[in-house]
């Protein structure tokens, strides 16, 4: 008999700050309430969600635990403030399991659930190549780890020593893209080029991971043989000021446009003819598919899952930090516009692909969590 018992899951994260792990953690919770679970969301509250917004919420002071609550002492007050709490918590609301995602709030659970025999899982989204083993540390107390990269499992096998029999690839449900009036896109794609004729568009926080240095040195790169060319960023973070920067600096000020945060991401991408990604880490990108959904082709960078996202039938992928090879891979793919638009059919029908269907991935969340709460720990994965 298939076991349809509305499930508590307790949804963790350092913060609920603006970038793709939010976004998966909101869209899993918004589709798992639809089915009629109940979805607690416990972390530090920031821009996407926090008690005033969210109906069922657990302020924990998770974001002291990770690197940004300073030095250790005060990171260890942190982790006791966030244990204590979260088990007075559990032991007053039970939970079927427990989903951390990082490797801040897996430490605070696995801590929190001594005794109380509630199971854990740990997704891990990536991080610097430095910061794998130390994540497979705190992801072996786990009783299962989820990544949505293949590259990323192995990873955490190799350099984390996570158990494989304990380790389960599962991607991310991307909805569907809203539609965008043509009018408008047009509107937006004349004023961003600004007199141009051809625009980049990134989706990205501005912080070191993104590499968005490298992004300005590409452009400075095509600025003199494609001066029409206008790379746009959207989003916004600690080194925006830096970045404006470098861009003056390196004398594309007036080619590299810094949007700020955005709510309609595809409306940019639509008014687009290239998605670039110029990241020095990453699992499985988010905005890879948005880009593909709105229908342009991607060059991006080596990361882990963006591998088993893009090929040469979609776009491009490069070594990372390698501006040569993807200002080459930009201009390869701008200056032919019968490639770019074959490219462009193409990354329509990847993002059609079962893999990315909310309604699939999310159900296999589900699977996965009464897996748990049953009993049945141990690695599984469903073929899309």
């Amino acid at each position: 008999m298939t076991d349809t018992r509305p499930l508590h899951v307790l949804e963790m994260q350092t913060q609920f700050g603006v970038g793709g792990i939010t976004r998966h953690v909101l869209s899993l919770t918004d589709w798992l309430r639809g089915q009629g679970h109940r979805v607690t969301l416990g972390g530090s509250p920031a821009a996407w969600a926090g008690p005033d917004d969210q109906p069922d919420y657990l302020d924990l002071p998770t974001r002291a635990v990770s690197g940004e609550g300073g030095g250790m002492p005060r990171r260890m007050v942190a982790v006791a403030r966030s244990v204590w709490r979260l088990r007075a918590w559990l032991k007053a609301n039970p939970v079927d399991v427990i989903h951390a995602h990082e490797s801040a709030p897996a430490l605070v659970a696995n801590l929190a659930r001594k005794g109380l025999g509630v199971p854990l899982i740990v997704t891990y989204h990536g991080s610097e190549p430095e910061r794998i083993a130390a994540f497979g540390r705190i992801a072996r107390g786990a009783d299962l780890v989820i990544t949505p990269s293949y590259n990323s499992a192995a990873d955490l096998q190799r350099i984390g020593g996570v158990d494989p029999t304990r380790l389960t690839v599962l991607g991310l449900g991307v909805p569907a893209a809203p539609c965008d009036p043509p009018q408008e896109v047009a509107a937006l794609r004349q004023r961003l080029l600004a007199g141009g004729d051809r625009l980049v568009m990134t989706l990205a926080r501005l912080e070191r991971q993104k590499g968005i240095d490298v992004l300005i040195r590409v452009a400075a790169r095509l600025a003199g043989s494609h001066p029409g060319w206008r790379f746009a960023v959207a989003g916004d973070g600690v080194d925006e000021a830096r970045l404006k920067t470098q861009a003056r600096e390196a004398g594309v000020a007036d080619r590299v446009i810094f949007l700020g945060r955005v709510e309609r991401p595809h409306l940019y991408l639509r008014a687009a003819d290239l998605f670039l990604l110029t990241s020095r880490w990453e699992a499985l990108p988010f905005t890879i598919v948005e880009a593909f959904q709105a229908g342009i082709p991607a060059v991006a960078t080596a990361c882990s899952g963006v591998v088993e996202l893009i090929d040469d039938t979609v776009g491009a992928v490069v070594p990372i930090g390698d501006v040569e090879a993807i200002a080459q891979a930009v201009r390869r793919i701008l200056a032919d516009e019968t490639l770019r638009s074959d490219m462009a059919r193409r990354a329509l029908q990847r993002a059609a692909e079962p893999r990315f269907d909310p309604d699939w991935v999310h159900a296999q969340f589900v699977q996965t969590y009464r897996r748990l709460a049953d009993g049945r720990a141990g690695a599984w994965n469903p073929d899309p």
